[in-house]
């Protein structure tokens, strides 16, 4: 006789607990997760008895705090009380296993007493009727005792968890619900709304972390009604709120202005005034004196005084001007397109730190690891704060102006500046394009050249201007100027007139080269590089891995180095080095906060080289973001005019690189047995 989804969820659903019992369902602490259950509730029609048809709920949130059994409650909830089929998408089919056995059978099936006897997992039914046996489909047969879909009597319904490793044609359904969007090609996600066309409902949702700007999830809270938590920052108006809770939830839900009907005032939102929201306490009770979290991880009051953090210490939220202590309990849902929900389009955003039950020490925790790792930023930005990270936007004319006026202006040059080191990046076609830095500190780096270079001319005027300029590190596109790359690789390293010997088992070897460089088998390193080969083969997040590149020349086996990496994540380097704080980039130097961007352009004034004004207009041009042909998420973009950006992406690569191989001290190569052998090379008197 359950009539809502939110009443399903409170009186049968379970979550696990620690020790791995399980506990009733409860939205305590978790307020923003009702405020879903209610618009679903809203498109069935549960209170009206009139469905919404063609409606799309879209939750954008955090991690890890319910999202994915929140939707697997509700397949439950829509096949064996409504009586729809329902079917859940997940990125690929590997993954569909884990949901079901880890997930669907012991947090859902399992847990509710009456579900299980209904439930033939495994079982399935093809469009045509007929029955299948597929992992991720259920089937669900039972009585109705009041109206549904299925009207009253006897039913059957189906459920299915798929992935999107091919477009779906096989099953029809009701509800169609995306987990993790961000990662499903946009192009097979399209033909899901084909798989509804018998239906009634037609209800789409997605759910998931939003990771890119303007794709994906964030995509889907963007073209939504762009429910945000917000929070009143006085007594009275958090009083208000909280005796008025029921109905702020409806008037929302439908698009009114609540905070004008309540008089609410200014609100907060903790994810984008974040981290001034969050303050220290050092009393035995909060204080508006208390000291509030700054952007380098440390606490500082009104009055200058500084705390560091440190584990076990007392935090709560507050408003960042007055110090009101925010009741997380009672959050406000603000559209801030509230003319979509008129086109039955509900986006919703859910940041961890708008969780109650999400523990506030372990959010400051991680923000104080984040401040000091680039990458661990990110992470927080989109787990934490559910927010895409803002360093994927592009680069515009004013950022490129910023970058010119940090320092005092310079112009191109062929000539270092003393005690700075310089690394070069080079982009590879039938032009070639190569950009130089110099690197004066880790939070002040200039772009010293550019220039292109003809296909013809690419290997002679690489080593020349690595020469000239006193270089250290140069970073090659491995493609398509393939054998010119590795010729720039031996010519810098001093190996054409090698006489290369035969090595056992060179992948895992410890090689010393004559001139100095190393190839530490066992530890994937290389030492002393002056020149590498660049290649875009690694998926993203899995880092940058250093290999013994091999080829074949007159009949003996030569070896260079080659550094494999993502192609995105090479680009954005480069591209997060002219962006500050004012794009969420931020990086701490010496315990403060960096305002100004690391990376400086030269100046453009009349008569200054051709590279000047081509660097800028590869930068803006190269820096903008699109799809790709699958529709799978967003990269930057390609086959346009990025050469420089491209070439200085793999500058900033060779000096993170480039800037670590240390010179060693040992000549020799030890194999896998542990053995040591020393082999002197007669021609060049190098050892190996």
């Amino acid at each position: 006789m359950l009539r809502s989804f939110r009443e399903f969820l409170e009186t049968e659903a379970k979550v696990k607990i620690s020790g791995g019992a399980y506990a009733q369902y409860s939205f305590d602490g978790r307020q923003p997760l009702a405020f879903v259950a209610e618009i679903f509730d809203h498109v069935l029609g549960s209170h009206t008895g009139k469905p919404l048809p063609d409606s799309i709920i879209d939750v954008c949130g955090g991690a890890q705090f319910g999202k994915t059994i929140l939707a697997l409650n509700f397949g439950a909830y829509a096949t064996a009380i409504l009586g729809y089929n329902w079917g859940l998408y997940l990125p690929d089919d590997d993954l569909v296993e884990g949901i079901v056995d880890s997930k669907l059978r012991p947090d859902v099936i399992e847990q509710i007493d009456w579900l299980g006897p209904l439930m033939q997992v495994g079982k399935g039914e093809s469009k045509t009727g007929r029955s299948v046996n597929r992992k991720g489909a259920f089937m669900v047969s039972g009585l109705h005792s009041h109206g549904s879909s299925a009207g009253n009597g006897e039913f059957k319904a189906f459920g299915m968890i798929r992935g999107m490793g091919k477009i779906p044609t096989s099953f029809s359904m009701d509800v169609a619900m995306e987990d993790e969007k961000d990662d499903i090609p946009a192009k097979r996600s399209k033909y899901l709304t084909g798989r509804m066309t018998a239906s009634d409902l037609r209800l789409r949702s997605s759910i998931g972390t939003q990771r890119v700007h303007g794709s994906g999830q964030n995509k889907q809270f963007e073209n939504g009604s762009q429910h945000v938590m917000q929070y009143p920052v006085s007594l009275s108006e958090q009083k208000v709120v909280r005796d008025n809770y029921a109905d702020i939830f409806t008037r929302s839900i439908i698009g009114e202005d609540v905070v004008n009907h309540y008089k609410l005032g200014d609100l907060v939102s903790v994810e984008e005034q974040w981290p001034q929201v969050c303050r220290m306490q050092v009393g035995e009770s909060p204080s508006e004196s208390d000291p509030r979290l700054e952007l380098t991880g440390k606490f500082k009051n009104s009055e200058g005084r500084e705390w560091a953090y440190e584990p076990g210490q007392e935090f709560y939220l507050a408003c960042p001007d007055t110090g009101v202590q925010i009741d997380r309990e009672f959050p406000v849902p603000v559209a801030q397109r509230p003319d979509r929900i008129k086109m039955r389009k509900w986006s919703v955003r859910i940041s961890q730190i708008s969780i109650a039950a999400a523990p506030l020490n372990q959010i400051v925790s991680r923000w104080h690891d984040a401040v000091r790792d680039p990458d661990l930023m990110v992470v927080f930005r989109c787990d934490v704060q559910a927010m895409p990270q803002s360093t994927t936007q592009a680069i515009t004319p004013d950022v490129i102006e910023r970058s010119k006026a940090v320092a005092e202006p310079y112009d191109f040059s062929l000539s270092l500046a003393q005690h700075t080191s310089g690394y070069a990046g080079l982009d590879t076609g039938n032009r070639c394009w190569f950009v130089a830095r110099e690197s004066h500190s880790e939070s002040k780096k200039r772009t010293k050249w550019a220039e292109d270079i003809p296909l013809g001319d690419m290997v002679s005027r690489s080593v020349t201007l690595f020469h000239k300029m006193q270089l250290s590190c140069l970073f090659i596109d491995a493609r398509p100027a393939v054998d010119e790359a590795r010729s720039i690789t031996y010519a810098l390293h001093g190996l054409n007139d090698y006489d290369w010997p035969q090595i056992d088992d060179p992948d895992k070897a410890y090689i010393s080269f004559p001139g100095g460089l190393i190839w530490d088998g066992q530890r994937k390193r290389w030492k002393n590089l002056k020149a590498a080969v660049v290649e875009f083969t690694k998926k993203e997040g899995a880092g940058i891995e250093q290999k013994l590149g091999k080829e074949t020349k007159g009949g003996k086996t030569w070896f260079y180095p080659i550094i494999s990496c993502n192609r995105f994540e090479t680009i954005d380097r480069a591209v997060k080095e002219l962006l500050t704080p004012n794009e969420n980039v931020v990086r701490v130097v010496d315990g403060a906060v960096l305002e100004d961007p690391v990376m400086q352009f030269p100046r453009k004034v009349p008569g200054s080289p051709v590279g000047v004004e081509l660097l800028e207009s590869h930068f803006i041009t190269g820096s903008k973001k699109v799809e790709d042909d699958e529709g799978n998420g967003t990269d930057y973009v390609d086959k346009c005019e990025n050469h420089l950006l491209l070439a200085a992406a793999y500058a900033a690569l060779a000096e993170e690189v480039g800037a670590g191989s240390n010179r060693a001290t040992k000549f020799h190569y030890s194999t896998p047995t542990g053995r040591t052998h020393r082999a002197r090379q007669k021609r060049s008197g190098g050892l190996i």
